[in-house]
């Protein structure tokens, strides 16, 4: 398994709009993706599940834990990385 922990900076938190977008970068790679708030202490929810996400409550400035296990994990991460330190709705 591999993990990061990265602060999420969509100015209105882990939105539908934001899920979708972390989704679809998801379904590039065959490994399984979580995102897990930090501060919550909540589970780490699949990010195959827009429904999923949104339901975690995350908020712009908080730290969210992503991670991936399977065999191209080490890239799923840093893509899913690369794409919240963007602020993850711009294109």
């Amino acid at each position: 398994m591999t993990s990061v922990e990265v602060v999420f900076r969509d100015r209105y938190g882990l939105h539908p709009r934001a899920a979708m977008r972390i989704q679809q970068e998801a379904a590039r790679f065959r490994s399984i993706l979580t995102i897990q708030g930090v501060a919550s202490g909540g589970p780490p929810v699949g990010a195959s599940s827009m429904i999923s996400m949104v339901s975690a409550g995350i908020r712009s400035g908080d730290t969210v834990r992503v991670a991936a296990d399977g065999e191209d994990a080490t890239d799923a991460v840093a893509a899913i990385e690369r794409l919240i330190d963007s602020g993850v709705c711009h294109p």
